[in-house]
């Protein structure tokens, strides 16, 4: 007669389960929520910091960067010249005009007002 399996201790229901207690009204699985930052952008921040191997001036990889976009702003290219433009001066504000009828006009709200305006559940 064949032995019966035995579960495996590690693989029984009951210590599955255990630890598996539902968060508290209020309390986050997750208290410092996504990293503020993300690893390709700390490697591009840490190369273009550093001095550009082979330049004798010793410029890091920014500075020359911004010099070739100047360059290129320079002998008229206007995708250089709008991304530098952009960057000083930030870019330019874009208006919106909105049509429709005068007796029944358009109303515009923010994401936020609209969030605060759905009604909240009864606890």
């Amino acid at each position: 007669m064949a032995e019966e399996a035995q579960p495996d201790a590690q693989n029984t229901v009951e210590n599955r389960m255990r630890g598996l207690i539902p968060w508290k009204p209020g309390e986050s699985g997750n208290p410092g929520g996504r990293p503020k930052t993300k690893l390709i952008t700390e490697a591009y921040r840490a190369l273009l910091d550093k001095p550009f191997p082979g330049d004798p001036q010793g410029r890091t990889g920014a500075e020359l960067i911004a010099l070739a976009m100047l360059k290129e702003a320079i002998k008229g290219k206007v995708n250089a010249a709008s991304e530098l433009a952009d960057r000083i001066e930030g870019k330019a504000a874009q208006s919106v005009t909105l049509g429709g009828d005068p007796d029944n006009p358009v109303t515009v709200r923010t994401l936020s007002d609209f969030y605060a305006s759905i009604p909240k559940p009864e606890k």
